[in-house]
């Protein structure tokens, strides 16, 4: 398994999608300064940006898709994409 940022930034969100109780849009709500804290990459500057490429990274693979709030410190939208959802809730499937 891979421990790069947007492996990490991948895992969190999915943990919060399945903390929300898997919502069927796919969709959890992000704040980057709490992500970059449970992350480890700070709050300072460096690291926001860091997460930010992170993020741009898992949207480019076509894993999420963001939607960013009208006003700045306003949560993000994150939908996770159909396929990340459902291997997702694949490993949640007890095993056979």
């Amino acid at each position: 398994m891979s421990d790069t940022l947007p492996d990490r930034l991948e895992m969190l969100l999915v943990a919060e999608w399945l903390d929300a109780g898997t919502p069927d849009d796919g969709t959890v709500r992000f704040e980057i300064e709490r992500a970059a804290a449970e992350l480890g990459v700070g709050g300072h500057r460096a690291g926001i940006l860091e997460l930010m490429s992170a993020l741009s990274a898992l949207e480019d693979a076509h894993r999420i898709d963001i939607r960013w709030g009208a006003r700045p410190g306003t949560p993000a939208l994150v939908q996770l994409a159909d396929a990340l959802q459902r291997d997702a809730r694949r490993a949640l499937e007890p095993p056979a």
